[in-house]
C-alpha cells in the first residue's frame, strides 16, 4: 500500500479517535458549525476500527458514510435550535436594515441631496429630496447600499 491508504492503514482506533478530537478541537478555533460533523465521524470510524479488522478502503468509506451521515444530522439540528428554517419576514433585521425608523443627528447638513448623519460613533452618507440643517434629528426611511435614505 502506498500513500493515504498506508497512512489510514496505519492510523488504527486512536488514530481515527485522535483526528477526530482534533478536528472538534478546531471547530472551537474556527468560525462555524461545520468542522465538528467530521470530527464525529471520525470518532465513530474509530469506533468501528476497534471494533472489527478494517482494510483502509474500508476506514475511508466507513469514514464518508458516517461523516455525510452526521453532516446531515447536524444541518437538522442547527435548524431546530437555531432557527434556521424563519421567514425571512420574521427575521430580525440586520446591516444598515435595522437603522430604518430611527433618527439619528445631522453632522454634516444635508444639501443637494447628501450629507452625514452621526449612527452611535460612527458617520454614515444620508441622502435626502429635502434639505436639512446641521444638528437636526432625520428619520431613517431606506438605505441604498450604504447610504442611509432620510427625511
Amino acid at each position: 500500500m502506498t500513500g493515504i491508504f498506508a497512512l489510514i492503514d496505519s492510523m488504527g482506533m486512536w488514530g481515527w479517535l485522535s483526528f477526530g478530537l482534533i478536528l472538534m478541537i478546531l471547530e472551537l478555533i474556527v468560525p462555524g458549525t461545520f468542522i465538528i460533523w467530521f470530527g464525529l465521524g471520525a470518532v465513530l470510524t474509530g469506533i468501528c476500527v476497534g471494533l472489527m479488522t478494517l482494510t483502509a478502503a474500508m476506514q475511508l468509506t466507513a469514514f464518508i458514510v458516517f461523516s455525510t451521515i452526521s453532516v446531515f444530522f447536524g444541518f437538522f439540528v442547527y435548524k431546530r435550535l437555531f432557527g434556521a428554517n424563519k421567514d425571512v419576514g420574521t427575521q430580525d433585521k440586520t446591516g444598515a436594515q435595522k437603522y430604518i425608523g430611527q433618527s439619528f443627528k445631522v453632522v454634516e447638513a444635508i444639501e443637494d441631496g447628501l450629507g452625514k448623519v452621526a449612527v452611535g460613533d460612527t458617520v454614515w452618507l444620508a441622502k435626502s429630496k429635502h434639505h436639512i440643517a446641521k444638528g437636526k434629528r432625520a428619520k431613517v426611511v431606506a438605505v441604498e447600499g450604504t447610504i442611509l435614505v432620510v427625511e
